[in-house]
């Protein structure tokens, strides 16, 4: 199966659901890209989540809490703080953040429908925009070394996301 290595929070928000009673959404719908989906890539296609070593470079605390509800906020704040902190506290010591389930684990699972150049969504930058839906967060993640782009992981790595 296809994996993606996505930086935190990222890797996090992707499988969140932006409401508990709605499978299709994730609560970060785009995954921004330097790159386009390869011409191989077939869509739509279930791909594994892996989260990074290290956090997201642009991404504050204040800029994730403008763009979710009040309501999500409050749903999330805890593990998205969690976060912040582990990858702030081990930068640059992998063992340490390994530790963590949020880093250099596979997380989960989420359909990518499409590449965009063009979004209203909050969350898109560009200059490739990766749609995704249907998330799935592993009941437990999957300790594993991503790698740039698209990753195939062995045969029954995250089956069940």
């Amino acid at each position: 199966m296809l994996c993606l290595s996505v930086q935190e929070p990222s890797a996090w928000l992707i499988l969140q659901r932006a409401n508990p009673d709605e499978p299709k959404t994730p609560l970060k719908s785009i995954e921004n890209r330097d790159w386009p989906l390869p011409k191989s890539f077939v869509v739509p296609q279930r791909v594994l989540i892996h989260a990074s070593l290290s956090l997201y470079p642009g991404f504050r605390l204040g800029d994730l809490q403008s763009l979710m509800s009040p309501i999500q906020w409050l749903r999330h704040r805890e593990d998205i703080q969690s976060i912040f902190q582990w990858g702030e506290q081990f930068r640059g010591q992998p063992e340490k953040l390994r530790s963590q389930k949020y880093f250099g684990h596979i997380l989960g699972s989420v359909v990518i429908t499409g590449c965009v150049t063009e979004s209203d969504s909050p969350w898109f930058f560009g200059p490739y925009g990766f749609t995704l839906e249907y998330p799935e967060m592993l009941a437990k993640p999957i300790p594993y070394r991503g790698k740039l782009n698209f990753f195939e992981v062995e045969k029954g790595v995250g089956e069940h996301a």
